[in-house]
């Protein structure tokens, strides 16, 4: 193709070369995403069908012994592939050369041709790529390919090419909900601000408890304790709460009949989720919860957008929370004190029943509502962020005692996914529509048809970026390992 003056509208403009080409070639790599794999042609890549067929071996291997956590592990490559392929998508829409499509980064373990693209699978699970040549005014590409490059199509091409994965994230987010809320199920808060309390009719007696001992058993229905009514088990709880070790009357209803008897509010031991023997303190029992409730298909293309925005907001805050000076700090004290939090909260499960009574009578005191909440191995309400291996561990965890419940956690992973992605700075994708917004501003401003900003002036901060993201990786990996939540 001849050279043509930029004047020409036909003109594609060649973008400026960095002046450092070294600096620029580590760079491009980072923001390009263009991954460490080996050539497609070299030794031991005809082998990638036998190390397919191993991957999916040691899969359903998983799925054999823990099949909630197969569950996850394809759900999550499927939000995976989805973000992905939306950026594949609209890149050829838009007519831009893709090159790669790949799962993982690193070393193959399996890809495959197809036309201009290659497939494939890479041996570490930290997410995928597309690679689309001249994503920055840096990457080097053949002159042939030049007009097909992502830097030379159009302000909205390149904007739509780098939104549309977090778009494919938010649209899934968006039907899970829907499905959550119509055919499947929520509670009752998740509908209203003010959900009635049902009434304390017993779902289960713990054998050695207090209320096993008085003869207590599933089916009845307690309606004072200590002579104040118990008409809804949020009741039940607050006239149980101050007597934390001690023996009160309590009034029940079994078969229409009314019946009384004295209850020690003392220890008593269970089986954890995790298969552990915990012990407690209280009556003993677990009440019946109230029954999930759904909307209708009308109603639920206004109830599914209204939670997304909630978790939206929740999210962020989240985030913003987590890398505050004061989240960072909370975070590294938690990584630096993993194995002692972890004794610890050991330790607890293990304290004489006098002391957990003591120490529940405490809490009460500060507490008077009877709510009682108790900090365990890696709680819930620590601010962190989970690993990959965290994340399918806590998934399986809420698949096993509560199916429904994972189509609400896959809707707030693909929120808070989406959402993250789109963080103005390199290499997220909100780092390209960073760019590309700041190249239209330029444009305009100088009135020319196109404007290359230098990316290499970003070099340090994308490298910090990158660091940052690294150590992110390995501290909530071993956090997740050492002291996982649970």
């Amino acid at each position: 193709m001849p050279d043509l003056p930029p004047s020409d509208p036909g003109a594609i403009e060649a973008p400026p070369r960095p002046a450092d080409p070294g600096g620029a070639s580590r760079l491009a790599s980072a923001v390009s995403a263009e991954g460490y794999g080996v050539d497609p042609e070299a030794p031991g890549i005809r082998y990638g069908w036998l190390r397919l067929a191993a991957l999916i071996g040691v899969l359903a291997l998983i799925g054999w012994l823990r099949p909630w956590m197969l569950i996850v592990i394809v759900a999550i490559l499927l939000m995976i592939t989805l973000h992905e392929l939306g950026h594949y998508l609209t890149a050829k829409r838009a007519g831009m050369k893709v090159t790669e499509f790949f799962l993982g980064f690193g070393p193959k373990i399996w890809s495959m041709r197809r036309g201009e693209t290659e497939y494939g699978i890479k041996c570490i699970p930290a997410g995928a790529y597309v690679k689309i040549p001249g994503m920055v005014n840096i990457d080097e590409v053949a002159p042939e390919d030049e007009a097909r490059t992502y830097r030379q199509k159009s302000f909205g091409s390149r904007v739509s090419v780098a939104v549309a994965g977090s778009a494919m994230h938010f649209a899934l987010a968006l039907v899970l909900l829907y499905v959550s809320a119509v055919f499947i199920g929520q509670p009752a808060d998740a509908f209203s601000s003010d959900p009635v309390s049902p009434p304390p009719v017993l779902e289960k007696v713990y054998s050695g408890s207090g209320a096993s001992e008085a003869g207590l058993r599933a089916g009845d229905e307690i309606t004072s304790v200590d002579g104040k009514a118990t008409p809804t088990g949020d009741a039940l709880r607050e006239a149980a709460g101050p007597h934390f070790g001690e023996t009160v009357p309590v009034t029940y209803l079994r078969n229409g009949r009314e019946r009384s008897a004295d209850v020690e509010l003392g220890p008593y031991s269970f089986t954890a989720d995790d298969g552990s023997i915990a012990t407690t303190c209280g009556l003993g029992i677990s009440m019946a919860k109230a029954p999930d409730e759904t909307v209708g298909p009308v109603e639920g293309l206004a109830k599914a957008p209204q939670q997304f925005a909630q978790i939206f907001v929740v999210s962020a805050k989240g985030l913003g929370s987590f890398f505050s000076p004061s989240g960072i700090s909370s975070f590294g004290s938690q990584v630096g004190n993993a194995h002692e939090d972890r004794n610890k909260a050991a330790e607890t499960k293990k304290e004489p029943a006098a002391e957990t009574c003591a120490a529940k009578a405490a809490a009460i005191a500060k507490d008077p509502s009877g709510r009682v909440t108790t900090t365990a191995s890696g709680s819930s309400g620590e601010n962190r962020i989970l690993s990959i291996w965290g994340l399918i561990g806590f998934g399986s965890d809420v698949g096993q005692s509560n199916p429904a419940g994972l189509i609400t956690l896959f809707a707030l992973i693909n929120v808070f996914i989406g959402m993250f992605n789109l963080i103005p700075l390199l290499p997220f994708d909100g780092g390209h529509v960073a760019i590309a917004v700041y190249e239209n501003i330029q444009e305009k401003r100088l009135h020319r048809r196109r404007y290359f900003a230098d990316v290499t002036r970003l070099l340090p901060l994308t490298y910090g970026v990158v660091l940052v993201l690294g150590l992110l990786f390995v501290s909530s990996l071993y956090l997740d390992v050492v002291n996982p939540i649970g």
